[in-house]
């Protein structure tokens, strides 16, 4: 009886340290708290959502960059604008200067052209369309040489030598023309537009000898 004893008392304290070693292992299988699962799902969500954000802020900072360099005002309108504000027909007029450049840092188109004897300058603002500054030169058409007693080439036979020099000009295309001195030497001075381009030129007056020519594209 004694012995039956002994042996259910060693079961027992086998038992029990059987337990007492099964409770300082980790469990495997232990679910994680709520608190852990909301931190780790919060996470995977950030990471998700960021590439989103700087996509879309790389798209919105590429179309300000576009939006910066397009105007309103092209060429042709620029054109249109300063023609009907000095009342000048587009059939009339010789442009002779129409490009794009800076006014400080606003873009603007430089407008240029001759008409009725004058000779126009125009500034455009691209981005409205505003006429920053206008202007216009009243040029001669021919100056009184009947006094001049070294004068023996008519202003009509100049004009000829000179018109004679472009193939295909006229008289009409002769823009600027005035009769002057250089050191005591009597002289014409004009300028002929035609086919694209412009020349320069004088002619002596006592002569009728071209002294001076210059020829360049206007466009």
């Amino acid at each position: 009886m004694m012995k039956r004893k002994l042996i259910l008392t060693g079961a027992a304290l086998s038992l029990a340290v059987a337990m007492t070693g099964c409770g300082g292992k980790p469990v495997i299988n232990q679910q994680p708290s709520s608190q852990e699962k909301n931190a780790v799902d919060t996470q995977a969500q950030t990471e998700t959502t960021a590439p989103a954000a700087d996509s879309a802020t790389t798209q919105s900072s590429a179309a300000a960059t576009a939006q910066t360099v397009t105007g309103t005002v092209d060429e042709e309108m620029a054109q249109k604008i300063a023609l009907e504000h000095a009342g000048v027909k587009a059939t009339d007029a010789t442009i002779t200067k129409s490009k794009l450049d800076y006014e400080g840092r606003r873009q603007v188109y430089e407008i240029e052209w001759y008409a009725g004897g004058k000779k126009y300058d125009y500034e455009i603002a691209v981005d409205t369309g505003e006429i920053l500054s206008s202007g216009y030169d009243e040029k001669t058409s021919g100056w009184s040489v009947s006094n001049s007693s070294n004068v023996t080439v008519s202003e009509a036979d100049a004009k000829q030598t000179a018109l004679g020099r472009v193939s295909g000009a006229t008289e009409k295309d002769i823009y600027e023309w005035e009769f002057d001195y250089d050191d005591g030497r009597p002289e014409y001075e004009g300028k002929i537009i035609y086919g694209g381009t412009e020349y320069d030129f004088t002619i002596d007056a006592s002569s009728g000898a071209v002294v001076e020519w210059e020829a360049e594209s206007v466009r």
